[in-house]
């Protein structure tokens, strides 16, 4: 509290209309907050680093509260803008540092386009683990258990003239227990619009090393520029501790562009994990619900005859909001992507917990999209 004005920190892992997490929010705060505070400034935080600070007035939420255009009429009087730093320490809810979630239930794993067997699947246990240390920092494994399928079965060998980083997918598939991943991430605000994030260790089923980001992304702006470099090594077939002998340093330039009514693109230049050069463009369609459906295509100085079978990267990417079947509010998302082919060419890091997509949903441009739930 500082004179007539309320500041909270939140953390929303409920409300996939992230409006809906700062509604809910304002109007508790209209309920317990001395009647002395006039304006309330919630500041959503997205691993342990502020994404934004919302302003509200509380006369216009007991003004608007049952007004037929309230919720419209509310984000024209909110106040949306960047905020860097967060709760002092002596403001911190007790215990809430070191915090750990985790989760087990079952997966499936798919692919597709085998001559052989056009689609495989395997079917198993998933334990996922998360500790949020404090800070920023953030501790993160998931381990897989295969309990029954055929995507290990495949004995296809694909020639390739680039290093294998993807085309020996089939081999990894063979291994029941696989460590997915094991990392630890510092996620920080270098400076006004900018937010940063560097990752090591165990980074996807096939590399580990590090990884580094900065983005620059304005509160009210469509657009978003980031940097992204990486440092890695080939992990064993069988996903555990071990590496082989395969290093590269890979990395992209990242512009992001909202083009309204839910279209979004996005444009990747640099270095891909073959060594090879070039670049990706992807197209996406986001809904009011949180289901997205896009796609994308790699092209990089590997020609077509070298790329092989599909001649270049392509694949068409579905998002699909978990909340919908659970019959609950929940955040999480389930990601599915279909592509022809798993080559060596265009081939990109798959690093977990990339800052654009989790930051900009508490910006002006994406808040507006979802805030017609308000006052849900």
């Amino acid at each position: 509290l500082e004179g007539r004005v309320a500041t909270i920190y939140i953390r929303n892992e409920r409300y996939i209309a992230r409006a809906e997490a700062i509604g809910r929010t304002a109007r508790v705060l209209t309920q317990v907050a001395p009647a002395s505070i006039d304006s309330f400034r919630i500041v959503p935080m997205v691993q342990g680093v502020p994404a934004s600070v919302v302003t509200l007035q509380r006369r216009d939420l007991e003004q608007l509260e049952h007004d037929p255009d309230g919720a419209w009429r509310m984000f024209a009087r909110a106040d949306i803008a960047d905020r860097l730093s967060g709760p002092a320490a002596e403001d911190r809810v007790p215990d809430q540092t070191p915090r750990l979630t985790w989760s087990l239930g079952p997966y499936v794993k798919a692919s597709y386009f085998d001559p052989a067997e056009p689609v495989r699947l395997d079917a198993g246990v998933r334990l996922r683990g998360k500790a949020h240390l404090g800070q920023g920092f953030v501790l993160s494994a998931e381990v897989d258990q295969r309990v029954a399928g055929n995507r290990g079965d495949s004995n296809r060998f694909d020639p390739s003239a680039l290093p294998r980083v993807r085309s020996d997918a089939n081999l990894y598939a063979k291994a029941d227990t696989t460590l997915n991943h094991l990392t630890l991430a510092s996620y920080f605000r270098p400076g006004e619009n900018l937010y940063g994030r560097v990752t090591a260790g165990y980074l996807e089923p096939m590399f580990a090393g590090v990884s580094a980001e900065l983005l620059w992304k304005p509160v009210d702006s469509r657009f978003a520029l980031g940097v992204e470099a990486n440092y890695v090594q080939q992990r064993d077939f069988d996903q555990k501790l071990g590496l082989r002998s395969y290093r590269v340093a890979t990395g992209h330039v990242s512009a992001y562009y909202d083009f309204g009514n839910g279209f979004h693109g996005q444009a990747d230049v640099g270095r891909y994990l073959a060594g090879d050069w070039g670049g990706t463009v992807s197209l996406d369609r986001e809904f009011a619900n949180g289901w997205r459906i896009g796609a994308y295509a790699t092209f990089t100085d590997v020609s077509f005859s070298e790329f092989g079978e599909g001649s270049f990267d392509k694949g068409i990417r579905f998002s699909i909001p978990l909340d919908h079947f659970l019959g609950r509010p929940t955040g999480r998302t389930q990601d599915v992507v279909l592509q022809p082919l798993s080559r060596d060419g265009g081939a990109r890091l798959k690093v977990d917990g990339r800052i654009y997509d989790q930051i900009r949903d508490y910006h002006e441009p994406e808040l507006k999209k979802s805030w017609g739930r308000f006052w849900r």
